[in-house]
């Protein structure tokens, strides 16, 4: 499958999410640091997000979520539904809110993996999930930190790199 990218998407970008994905899989299963790592899977999905169209940002989500639930067999298809959501809701939002502010760089990618987290616990059933706080506070909170600062960070390199400010 190949993503038809805008007109106004640098091949870089493309690059960078596929150095994500590779980074992600690397590791997380490879070297086995597990969730010591921030999810590149939802940097690069929001980072695709800024420059790819919805529909195939929802591609891209839907990929990544069955790359990630091939190694959960107990919640096949909770990663799919949350990262297919992930990519249309981060599409929707970069037609709404035009910006590159660090501000609003920090809100967008904290609350994409706060919304990744939150439809992944809805989605993964009641049998597997743990409580709602106990999840949230320490996990979530701190996960979205972790993904706030690399993506803040990659983004920042990608526009110094292709000359944006």
């Amino acid at each position: 499958m190949r993503l038809k990218v805008a007109s106004r998407t640098p091949e870089p970008v493309l690059l960078l999410i596929m150095f994500l994905v590779v980074a992600h899989l690397l590791l997380r299963l490879t070297l086995g640091y597990g969730n010591r790592t921030p999810d590149l899977f939802v940097v690069a999905l929001l980072i695709g997000a800024r420059e790819i169209n919805q529909g195939n940002n929802s591609a891209l989500g839907f990929l990544l979520g069955i790359l990630e639930d091939g190694f959960s067999a107990m919640s096949f298809g909770a990663n799919t539904v949350a990262l297919s959501i992930l990519g249309l809701v981060s599409s929707r939002i970069r037609d709404t809110f035009v910006g590159d502010s660090p501000v609003f760089l920090v809100a967008y990618f904290f609350l994409g993996k706060c919304l990744r987290d939150l439809t992944y616990w809805i989605a993964v059933g009641a049998d597997i999930r743990g409580p709602f706080l106990s999840t949230f506070l320490p996990d979530a909170f701190l996960g979205a930190t972790y993904v706030c600062l690399a993506g803040v960070v990659l983004t920042g390199a990608s526009a110094i790199k292709s000359g944006r400010k």
